[in-house]
């Protein structure tokens, strides 16, 4: 082996190696997110993206014509959709930001242990946490959407945060507000407690030295704040309060208000999730007992990042304990609760407790070999087998079912994309559609506006309450006293879809096979049929 000779040399042969580890990383998350496009928010996402560059795109769509709640992430990438389709954009997205999640991963592991592959372990270790662990369905690496950016910028501060370098802490957490104002912004308030209870980093930095960093990150986050409070600008108090309720306990509360799913959801959960937080305390008390007995320098600097990781992952965990207290506190008020619990306790914890985890497992080991302990090994290859079940099912269930995971609702993928495909050639540009409530993927195969659908929820005030009322007007009706939803409109009947489309001013209505509706047809396959309104 050639020997280098000069630091040039030197650097050269480093490359390669984190290279290699860079593309070990990326295939990684690729088994676990590889789904083909689209993945479940992606039509949310990119079809805002699309119509944003091209206004004539889905034109009057009551959904995409709604307030940007990501403004930053529309205007730096949805350029690209004026040039690619929405799937080819979807991947040369996902590549894009798996690799700076990857290169952000990389180095932070490196920085917490300086190993060669420990990148790839904990990397692996980092996202099957989240996928099997989370506790209200956060994900990092999937489809391409702003929280994914957001987090590179996180990782990015994170890294700095254990560096000592506190101003660039600031301005990467704002940066990461400035794509996703609540991914940025947990972030901050975390940092901020950590620096608070850390005497060190107090030492180091004072406030007054931090101001450089926190006036240009305060700046940067104003790209994602200042669209963020425009939702609810100028509206009503009553409006506001009823868009809270319906965004946390209608829409969204697997996400934000997690004690009212399904008991047994919220045991799976909180289960799950409470065992990650006690193998996070006992990594930690571990590896303090670990750096106690090998009081080196390399130790104790390996120990103190950790510390500072340890804190963030902690702070995250404060957070979600906060929601929860704020559920049950107020469990009998959702009109006091809604209006906090909208702002997404739960999400950082699901983020930070796995990459705390994931990192003092990974350090552990990699001080076992080093030490020469007798279960170093056997440690390596159980957290490998650990890692390889759910990674190799993951591609197995992707192989044995290749349906994209937008699509994975619908009754027959591939009917839905002939049906989807025909209204694309043959109906109008600017055709107005009722379409199943469930179809995610509609304006994305097709590029036709929809009245209304359940997924693609605006995030105004006043849109919010509007689309709660047309979903409930179209798809809702009473039985034993309750309202209750059903997917296909011809479940209603006749004069009921011919009532929504002459209020809603549709066009057409695509709706399943059966029942028949008495209009006129203009296409149908197996378990789809297009009907024309007459004028």
């Amino acid at each position: 082996m050639p020997v280098a000779t000069n630091s040039s040399d030197s650097e050269q042969q480093l490359l390669w190696p984190r290279l290699f580890e860079l593309l070990l990383i990326l295939l990684v998350f690729f088994a676990l997110a590889g789904d083909p496009a689209p993945h479940q928010n992606e039509p949310y996402y990119l079809c805002r993206l699309k119509h944003f560059w091209n206004l004539a795109w889905c034109a009057g769509d009551f959904y995409l014509d709604s307030a940007d709640a990501h403004l930053m992430f529309v205007l730096a990438f949805g350029w690209i959709t004026k040039w690619l389709s929405l799937s080819a954009t979807a991947w040369t997205g996902r590549i894009f930001v798996w690799t700076l999640l990857a290169w952000a991963w990389q180095r932070l592991s490196w920085r917490v242990v300086p190993k060669p592959l420990f990148a790839v372990l904990s990397a692996a270790l980092w996202v099957v946490l989240i996928d099997r662990a989370n506790l209200a369905g956060e994900w990092v690496v999937g489809g391409f959407e702003s929280k994914c950016v957001a987090y590179v910028f996180v990782l990015a501060a994170i890294f700095e945060l254990i560096s000592d370098r506190w101003n660039r802490v600031w301005l990467l957490l704002g940066a990461a507000s400035a794509f996703h104002v609540l991914v940025g912004g947990w972030s901050v308030v975390v940092c901020a407690g950590v620096w608070l209870v850390d005497a060190k980093s107090r030492s180091i930095y004072s406030m007054r030295s931090m101001l450089p960093g926190l006036f240009g990150g305060g700046l940067l986050a104003l790209f994602g704040v200042l669209p963020a409070l425009q939702l609810t600008w100028h509206e009503a108090p009553d409006v506001v309060a009823e868009a809270s309720r319906i965004y946390v306990f209608d829409r969204l509360p697997h996400h934000l208000s997690i004690l009212t799913v399904p008991p047994d959801e919220v045991l799976r959960r909180l289960s799950r999730h409470g065992v990650l937080v006690v193998a996070l305390a006992l990594l930690t008390l571990i590896n303090r007992r670990v750096r106690k007995a090998t009081n080196t320098t390399q130790a104790v600097d390996s120990y103190d990042r950790l510390r500072l990781l340890n804190f963030f992952a902690w702070g995250s965990v404060a957070l979600a304990a906060t929601g929860l207290a704020i559920e049950l506190t107020l469990w009998t008020r959702p009109d006091l609760s809604a209006p906090l619990l909208k702002f997404y306790w739960f999400r950082l914890t699901d983020f930070a407790v796995p990459m705390a985890t994931a990192l003092n497992l990974a350090a552990l080991i990699a001080d076992a070999f080093a030490r020469r302990r007798a279960w170093a090994p056997a440690g390596l290859a159980a957290t490998i087998i650990f890692l390889a079940v759910p990674l190799i099912y993951s591609v197995r269930q992707r192989y044995d079912n290749p349906v994209p995971p937008a699509d994975s609702t619908v009754a027959s993928f591939d009917d839905w994309v002939d049906v989807c495909g025909w209204i694309s050639d043959n109906t109008g540009p600017t055709s107005e559609f009722i379409s199943p409530r469930m179809g995610q993927s509609f304006k994305w195969r097709t590029g036709r506006r929809e009245v209304v659908t359940r997924k693609d929820i605006p995030q105004d005030a006043h849109s919010i309450v509007e689309w709660s009322e047309r979903l409930h007007d179209i798809y809702y009706h009473e039985v034993d006293g309750q309202n209750v939803p059903v997917d296909s409109v011809a479940d209603l009947g006749t004069e009921h879809v011919r009532l929504m489309a002459e209020k809603y001013g549709a066009d057409y209505v695509l709706a399943n096979r059966d029942p028949v509706l008495k209009l006129p047809t203009e296409y149908a396959n197996n378990t789809y049929v297009v009907y024309r309104i007459q004028p």
